[in-house]
């Protein structure tokens, strides 16, 4: 097992040679004893090895992996037992082990450790520190170590004394010159994230202002960066446009103690509120690698820094050809490929460009020519690895065109199958025979097809990860959505107009029973309504089938169209049946009974008439007829056989005509026969009571001379002609009868005022006058006329049987 340093309580630290190869196994075993509390890792031993289990760390032990880019990463650099885990403990909340001064100044944090900062999603890497006596003058891992950091850490702390400003090697400059170097040839690139180096000066006096030391340190780097080579084309590029700066000055930790806190508490507001004008992890420095590739990205950084000799990795040539091919790369694509693939803007704004395959096949190959001819010059394992990731890149880059393409072609096959399926629709409507299934399948086929054509023309030449699988499949979905919608549309439509079809018909059935009323009409009604619903039936069935419709399908069609019809019934008997219309037919009944004979001949009422009796048995009549318009008067099981299965039915149904309503149509009933009945009594006597045509003659001999008069007098003459016009008007409207009326109203009212008016007077009104007792008599004496009548009417029944009786014992 090689030498790796882990928190445990069960395990001591072991040794192994340098070469040693981690035992994963050994390592995961002692990975699952760690101490869940403690939240260090040696990412890298002193041997130069990466740690294995740093993805199990990401994920079980900080909690990381699923966190994205919402993570950052610091890192301290500077000389041993400077008290780089000490700041590091005091502004993350780690637990780094710090030196222990009472035993001797000695290595404290051997090989690089990396633990998770307190309260933040902080990755917090604490460097072996440089210049130690241990390594004596193996000065590799410190800048291999050093460089690690510079290239995975947004901020790296370089952690400084303020006497060794000024210094080349006290503050580190060699080293940083050495490492800057190779950074900028291995993991710089124009547009990639920049560095922070934050030096915080130890010890800070403030004898010499934090600007002034400010300004030698980034002076001496300015030289130092003068005298590094730069990649082709970027010669004359400044430090600034591949690292920021920054500079915190900590009082001495013992001698000003109050103030070190301070100045400690100051700086963790800037590591840890993203509020702080001063905040240290700024958007710019974020090396964008998800937290779930943290591990791989680290160990990939460091496998190509340790496995150089010397930092001769790669070897200058290598170098060359990886900065140069890059390049070319980038102007290659920056320029042509660019250019060529804005013939192609119209597809974002859902254009089908129709010859979208021979355009990105074009560009590539275009592209990839010029590629070849610069090249080619170069390193050949480089340059075709580099070709292949060029070749990669236009791929992915058109890859989001040719998914936008597909989806241009799968919204006008959308198109195309709604517009196909719409017109077999519509041909249907107009024949009248539903093949819907049939039309969807056509337009499914033709849809598809154009589909699958477009997709296979847009594709690029070798491009294994272009497949158009997934926008078949959301196709395919959409046009059984689309499908689903427009059947359910189609079913719902053919329902409606079955529904239309068989109500429309039973309902002038229904009504034409409910007119013709007897004891049988219930029975005619649910004949009617039975007829009804099997041809409601036999319709879904028949055109179901042209949907495709499975039996359970069918079967819920029928039992749709069976309650539909039912409820349409149940309409029709509440419109047919309201207050007036049943008044109507109860009045029809009645003076069927009580106006005409058995005949149908008009009664002419004579005062022999027992129209007392005839009223009585034409009331009768009407109020059967009301009850029988009441309730649907059947057996529940004649209902049962069609609808009674279904759970809304409800028996209580069967009444049409509530309690209440039967009594107010009752009570408008009654008042209507009354006027009926008095109208006739009232006939009685006009047919009785006849002028006779001796008294008609003498009228006219003892009148003749006032006759000539008033026909010869102009003004009599007029009097009487505007007198009879008016009455003949008055005729014609039917106006003598409320005329009459009226002036009855007034003789009463002036006959009540002056009774009123004698009677203070103490002088009572004459018998003949007096209209209240006229009309008490007249009820009286039609009372007792009724009486007669009903007297007369029982005899002649009693006579009746004693005749049939003796007839029938003869």
């Amino acid at each position: 097992m090689s030498d790796w340093e882990v928190p445990s309580a069960t395990s001591p630290t072991a040794t192994a040679s340098p070469d040693a190869v981690p035992d994963t196994a050994a390592l995961s075993l002692r990975f699952s004893q760690f101490d869940e509390t403690d939240q260090r890792l040696q990412i890298i031993n002193d041997q130069k090895q990466y740690s294995p289990i740093v993805s199990e760390y990401m994920k079980r032990h900080w909690g990381l992996s699923e966190s994205g880019f919402g993570y950052n990463v610091v890192a301290v650099f500077g000389s041993q037992s400077t008290g780089k885990s000490t700041l590091l403990n005091r502004l993350f909340g780690t637990n780094f082990d710090v030196m222990n001064e009472s035993t001797g100044r000695q290595q404290t944090t051997k090989g690089i450790w990396v633990s998770k900062a307190d309260g933040s999603n902080t990755l917090v890497l604490d460097v072996e520190g440089t210049d130690g006596g241990e390594r004596f003058e193996d000065q590799d891992f410190e800048r291999k170590s050093a460089l690690f950091a510079l290239a995975i850490a947004e901020v790296v702390i370089v952690n400084i004394y303020e006497n060794n400003v000024g210094l080349y090697n006290g503050a580190n400059l060699g080293l940083l010159k050495t490492v800057l170097d190779v950074n900028l040839q291995l993991f710089q690139r124009a547009g990639s994230p920049k560095t922070c180096l934050h030096f915080v000066i130890r010890d800070f006096t403030s004898q010499t202002p934090l600007a002034k030391l400010a300004d030698t340190l980034t002076g001496y780097l300015s030289k130092i960066w003068s005298t590094l080579s730069k990649p082709a084309g970027k010669e004359n590029c400044s430090i600034d446009e591949f690292f920021t700066f920054a500079f915190t000055g900590l009082p001495h930790k013992i001698f000003a103690r109050d103030s070190f806190e301070s100045a400690v508490t100051l700086l963790r507001h800037k590591f840890s509120n993203p509020s702080d004008p001063e905040y240290a992890f700024q958007p710019i420095l974020h090396k964008r690698v998800p937290a779930d590739g943290f591990a791989s990205f680290a160990n990939g950084v460091w496998d190509r820094i340790s496995s150089s000799k010397d930092l001769d990795l790669p070897t200058q040539t290598q170098l060359l050809a990886e900065h140069r091919c890059e390049e070319i790369a980038k102007e290659v694509f920056d320029t042509l490929f660019v250019n060529g693939v804005k013939a192609l803007k119209g597809i974002e704004a859902g254009k089908v460009v129709e010859d979208f395959g021979n355009i990105v096949n074009g560009i590539v190959d275009s592209c990839l020519e010029k590629f070849d001819v610069a090249g080619s010059r170069y390193q050949e394992q480089v340059y075709q690895r580099k070709r292949s990731e060029f070749r990669k890149k236009m791929s992915t880059n058109l890859l989001t065109l040719y998914t936008q393409q597909l989806t241009n072609i799968s919204k006008r096959s959308l198109e195309i199958f709604t517009s196909s399926l719409a017109a077999g629709i519509a041909a249907d409507t107009e024949s009248g025979n539903s093949q819907f299934a049939k039309h969807l399948a056509e337009a499914l086929a033709k849809s598809e097809a154009m589909f699958r054509e477009g997709a296979s023309a847009a594709k690029l030449q070798d491009a294994e990860d272009w497949s158009p699988e997934v926008q078949h499949a959301h196709f395919i979905s959409e046009v059984e959505r689309v499908a689903g919608v427009k059947r359910k549309e189609e079913v719902e439509k053919m329902m409606t107009s079955v529904e239309k079809l068989v109500v429309g018909g039973m309902k002038d059935a229904v009504i034409g029973k409910l007119n013709e009323g007897g004891s049988s009409m219930w029975v005619g009604i649910l004949n009617s309504f039975g007829e009804a619903v099997d041809f409601g039936v036999l319709q879904v069935q028949k055109r179901g089938q042209g949907f495709e419709s499975t039996g359970d399908e069918i079967d819920g069609y029928k039992a749709t169209i069976r309650w539909q019809t039912w409820t349409g019934l149940l309409e029709t008997l509440n419109k047919e049946t309201t207050d007036d219309l049943m008044l109507g037919r109860m009045k029809a009944i009645f003076e069927a009974r009580f106006r005409y004979d058995e005949n149908g001949v008009p009664r002419l009422w004579s005062l022999d008439d027992p129209i007392d009796t005839f009223f009585q048995v034409a009331t009768d009549d009407a109020d059967k007829s009301l009850n029988i318009y009441a309730k649907m008067d059947v057996p529940l099981k004649m209902i049962g056989d069609y609808i009674i299965e279904d759970q809304r039915f409800d028996p209580a149904c069967v009444v049409i005509i509530t309690s209440q309503r039967l009594q107010v149509i009752r009570d408008r009933f009654k008042k209507d026969a009354g006027n009926m009945f008095v109208e006739a009594k009232r006939s009685m006597v006009i047919t009785t009571a006849k002028i006779p045509p001796w008294f008609i003659g003498l009228t006219i001999m003892l009148g003749w001379n006032e006759f000539m008069l008033v026909l010869f007098n102009p003004i009599y003459f007029t009097s009487l002609a505007i007198l009879l016009g008016g009455l003949y008007v008055m005729w014609q409207y039917g106006m003598i009868g409320p005329a009459l009326k009226v002036a009855s109203a007034a003789t009463k009212e002036v006959v009540g005022q002056v009774k009123g008016e004698l009677a203070k007077n103490g002088i009572a009104l004459p018998d003949f006058m007096d209209f209240d007792k006229a009309d008490e008599g007249e009820g009286a004496r039609r009372k007792e006329s009724r009486k007669k009548t009903t007297r007369k009417q029982s005899q002649r029944e009693e006579d009746g049987g004693e005749e049939i009786e003796m007839k029938s014992r003869e």
